[in-house]
C-alpha cells in the first residue's frame, strides 16, 4: 500500500525519523534499521525536492537549517548590541556617580551612544539584513574616527574584556549574519526556478519505497523494544492503510458484465455471441444420422 502515499504523506512520514531528536535517537538505536539512517535521510531529501511548493508551505531541510541558524546567530546578535548599549549607560552612570561628577566623561558616553544607536534599541527589531548593514556601519565608523574605538577601549566589559571588544563580537555576528542572509537567497531561489519533472519525481518517489519497505522488512526482524519498533513503523503502516482504502473507494467498480470479458475466450476474436454455438448446431445437423 506504500505506493498510494501521496508526497506531502511521504514527507510527513519520514520527517519525524530525519528531524525530531527523539525518533532519530530510537531509529539509530534498532542494530537492524541503524546503518540505514543516512539512506533514509537522503530519499528525504529528494522526496523534499519535488514536493510542490505553495505559498506558506514547507521548507526544505536545508533552507530549514539556514533558518534555524540565522535565528541562533540574530539572537546573539541582539544580547550583545544591549549588552554595548547597557555597559555605555552604566559606565555613564558611574561617571555621574563620581564626586564630584565626570560630566565631560557622561557627555562622551552619550555622544558615542548616539554615534552607535541613532534609533536607540530599535536595530535589535529590525530585520536581520538591516542588523548585518548596521553593523557594516559601524564597522566604518570604528574605522574613520579612532576616538569612538578609544573610548570603548576605555570602558571595562566583563572579565578583562573592554566594551570594544564586545562590539568586536557583535560586528561578527553581523558579517555571520550578511552570509546566512545571502546563503538562504541562493536556495530559496534555487527552489522556486527549477520545478522538478515527472521523471525525477518518479525516481524519488520510487527510492522512498524501497528504503521505506527495507525499513519495515528489517523491523520485522528487530528484537527491539516492541514499543520503539511501533513508534517508529506505527505512523507508516496506518498512513499506508488509509491510503490503500483511500484508493479503493476512489477506483471505479467494474460491471460483472466487463469482469468477465475480461476472461480469455475460446471462441475466435471478434466472433458474435453465441456463433461458436450455432456453429456446433450445424455441424451437427450435418452429420449423417
Amino acid at each position: 500500500m506504500l505506493k498510494h502515499l501521496n508526497i506531502d504523506e511521504m514527507v510527513a512520514l519520514l520527517s519525524p525519523w530525519v528531524e525530531d531528536p527523539e525518533q532519530r535517537r530510537l531509529f539509530l538505536a534498532i542494530p537492524e534499521i541503524a546503518a540505514l539512517h543516512p539512506r533514509v535521510v537522503e530519499v528525504h531529501e529528494a522526496v523534499l525536492a519535488v514536493q510542490p511548493s505553495s505559498g506558506g508551505g514547507r521548507m526544505s531541510s536545508k533552507l530549514r537549517a539556514i533558518v534555524d541558524e540565522t535565528s541562533e546567530v540574530d539572537r546573539r546578535h541582539d544580547h550583545l548590541a544591549r549588552a554595548v548599549s547597557y555597559g555605555i549607560d552604566a559606565h555613564r552612570e558611574l561617571c555621574l556617580a563620581e564626586a564630584p561628577s565626570d560630566a565631560a566623561r557622561a557627555a562622551q558616553c552619550d555622544a558615542v551612544q548616539k554615534q552607535l544607536f541613532p534609533g536607540g534599541l530599535s536595530i535589535v527589531n529590525a530585520s536581520t539584513l538591516a542588523e548585518a548593514g548596521n553593523t557594516t556601519r559601524i564597522a566604518r565608523l570604528l574605522e574613520d574616527e579612532a576616538a569612538v574605538g578609544n573610548f570603548l577601549r576605555s570602558v571595562p566589559a566583563h572579565g578583562k574584556a573592554s566594551l570594544l571588544d564586545v562590539v568586536k563580537r557583535w560586528l561578527a555576528k553581523g558579517r555571520e549574519l550578511q552570509t546566512l542572509e545571502r546563503a538562504r537567497a541562493e536556495i530559496e531561489a534555487a527552489e522556486t526556478t527549477a520545478p522538478a519533472s515527472k521523471t525525477t519525481i518518479q525516481a524519488a518517489r520510487s527510492q522512498w519505497f524501497k528504503i521505506v519497505a527495507l525499513v519495515l522488512s528489517n523491523l520485522e526482524l528487530s528484537r527491539a523494544p516492541a514499543r520503539d519498533i511501533e513508534i517508529i513503523r506505527g505512523p507508516v503502516l496506518r498512513a499506508s492503510s488509509r491510503a490503500g482504502k483511500r484508493y479503493t473507494n476512489s477506483k471505479p467498480q467494474v460491471p460483472q458484465e466487463e469482469d468477465e470479458a475480461d476472461i480469455p475466450a475460446t471462441e475466435p476474436s471478434g466472433a458474435p455471441p453465441g456463433a461458436s454455438d450455432e456453429g456446433k448446431r450445424s455441424e451437427a445437423s450435418a452429420l449423417p444420422g
